[in-house]
């Protein structure tokens, strides 16, 4: 059996759409969110897909999230999932999962998806461990705010590092999938980078330094 660690990036990676977009519309459409974020996710989109967003994004409060029960964030994300996720995902992914979890490997969810809004994915796909963005709650309630710093670029990277060193492996034993250029500081520490229907950015960076580019669809 082949021992090493998988990780994979979700957005666009393992799903065709945002998980974030899919949790919001949900949001929107039972009232918990009002409807202005509509308009606000294409935004949103177009600064992430196109290698713009900042870290200096997430250090903020966000008021539509300010207050809501973390319970109900976990309700929104199971319905998502059901309504909208499930069949978001690239059968390829699921399939590559399941034959990289049978070789003997453990697979990593390395996203700056919030983890209660990717939870269910995980629990479908049967992932060994979620490293993710956490949203800040007091008493059960939430802040509006993210909880540390985001895993998004070289945050991702160090948390992602510092996983494999706490399983006893070396990067040179991991992989890493992603589609994005913002994880391009992650993909070049990792042994065995995977590009996966990579955005403009990513796919030039990944044909000069030869790495490999696969297309789920």
């Amino acid at each position: 059996m082949s021992r090493g660690l998988d990780f994979f990036d979700v957005d666009h990676t393992i799903t065709r759409h945002s998980t974030g977009r899919h949790f919001a519309i949900i949001g929107i459409r039972t009232g918990l969110f009002p409807i202005n974020l509509l308009f606000m996710i294409p935004l949103y989109y177009f600064y992430y897909r196109f290698g713009n967003l900042k870290i200096n994004f997430f250090n903020r409060e966000f008021i539509f999230l300010k207050g809501i029960p973390q319970k109900t964030f976990h309700e929104i994300a199971n319905i998502s999932f059901k309504k909208r996720l499930k069949k978001d995902i690239y059968p390829r992914a699921i399939s590559l999962i399941q034959e990289l979890k049978s070789s003997g490997r453990r697979v990593v969810f390395a996203t700056s998806s919030p983890d209660i809004v990717v939870k269910p994915l995980a629990d479908y796909l049967g992932i060994d461990e979620v490293l993710a963005t956490s949203l800040e709650f007091k008493k059960g309630f939430s802040t509006g705010r993210f909880r540390n710093v985001p895993l998004f670029e070289h945050e991702k990277k160090k948390r992602v590092l510092d996983y494999i060193r706490s399983q006893g492996f070396k990067p040179a034993d991991c992989s890493f999938y992603s589609d994005s250029i913002h994880d391009l500081p992650l993909l070049k520490a990792i042994g065995n980078p995977i590009v996966v229907n990579p955005d403009l950015k990513l796919n030039l960076a990944a044909r000069r330094r030869g790495w490999t580019i696969i297309k789920f669809s």
